[in-house]
């Protein structure tokens, strides 16, 4: 089934990137039937600028993750060169997914609006798009990341031995796990491979502990989403128990998704085969002299500056995996 127009990300991407360091300043177009505009700052992210009857009223701005919402704030458009007071609601991530789900929301969300809308209406929408974007993100990373596991398995030249070093739950310790070798999986949709660790995950004490880097890129035409890895991976000559086990690992995490869900988020197989890269655990950098009573530490960590490997044990499961040429 084809998928309707985004018009947001239409008049989003044909907008240009002002050429200030000003974070009041945007390149904006208007929304159509709305006297709402969606805006481009300076960092290239996205906003949606709401006129409002009575800022006065409007009080408390909100900080999330990879969000932001500033109440009467006056903004420099540039393509009338005219100032206005707007409620702001910002993108605050350059991750190419997350930038996409901030705008599907916004388009589904903002139309709900009046052309001036009062304090509270505003607050209604602002709070539906601020929990909705919360629980997608939420839903997506783990769609990513399955994406990532099940990338693995379906590239390497031994699906049933790599299926097999599989973790039999997403809770469990390690990603993959075979014969005192383990594996930790990581994916990223950004430019640079910059990956959230626990500080626990970098104290293993397994001599053969790998990180593998998968860079993501969304590709609606010739992608394959999770759900094609899986049915992909599943049309294999596998044992009932291995069967049994990706259904179990799949469904743990995907279950309650709608298949058209599923389907929704394609990547690019040969860009990630490209950009994929292993490092020894024991070269992540992590901190040390911990307090003992301080718990649940988790950090960010580049691995783009380190030292990647490029081959794995011989004997073992990660033998079989892929490696770019």
């Amino acid at each position: 089934m084809k998928r309707a127009e985004k018009i947001y990300h239409n008049l989003f991407n044909k907008l240009s990137t002002p050429n200030t360091k000003n974070k009041d300043e945007y390149k904006s177009s208007k929304i159509p039937n709305t006297n709402h505009r969606i805006g481009k700052n300076f960092e290239g992210l996205p906003s949606i600028l709401i006129k409002t009857k009575d800022q006065e009223s409007i009080v408390g701005n909100y900080k999330g993750a990879n969000i932001l919402l500033r109440f009467k704030e006056s903004c420099k458009i540039h393509e009338d060169n005219s100032s206005s007071i707007f409620t702001i609601l910002s993108c605050r991530s350059d991750d190419e997914l997350t930038i996409k789900m901030f705008l599907d929301i916004c388009e589904t969300t903002i139309p709900q609006l009046n052309d001036e809308p009062t304090a509270n209406e505003i607050k209604r929408v602002t709070n539906i798009i601020i929990e909705l974007f919360r629980e997608i993100s939420d839903k997506k990373r783990s769609i990513v990341g399955l994406w990532g596991e099940l990338f693995l398995i379906y590239t390497s030249s031994d699906i049933k031995k790599t299926l097999k070093a599989w973790h039999e739950n997403p809770a469990d310790k390690y990603d993959f796990y075979n014969d005192n070798e383990a594996l930790e999986v990581k994916c990223t949709s950004q430019t640079d491979r910059i990956h959230k660790f626990k500080h626990d995950q970098l104290l293993s004490e397994i001599k053969n502990h790998f990180v593998v880097s998968i860079m993501v890129s969304e590709s609606q035409n010739d992608g394959m989403s999770v759900l094609d890895l899986y049915e992909s991976i599943k049309q294999t000559e596998l044992s009932i128990d291995l069967i049994n086990k990706l259904k179990k690992n799949f469904f743990r995490v995907m279950g309650s998704n709608p298949k058209e869900d599923l389907d929704e988020i394609k990547f690019d197989i040969n860009y990630s085969k490209k950009n994929l890269m292993y490092y020894k655990l024991k070269d992540v950098s992590s901190l040390v002299n911990k307090d003992d009573a301080i718990s649940e530490i988790s950090y960010k960590v580049d691995l783009s500056k380190k030292q990647s490997v490029n081959s794995l044990s011989k004997e073992k499961f990660t033998s079989y995996l892929h490696f770019p040429n």
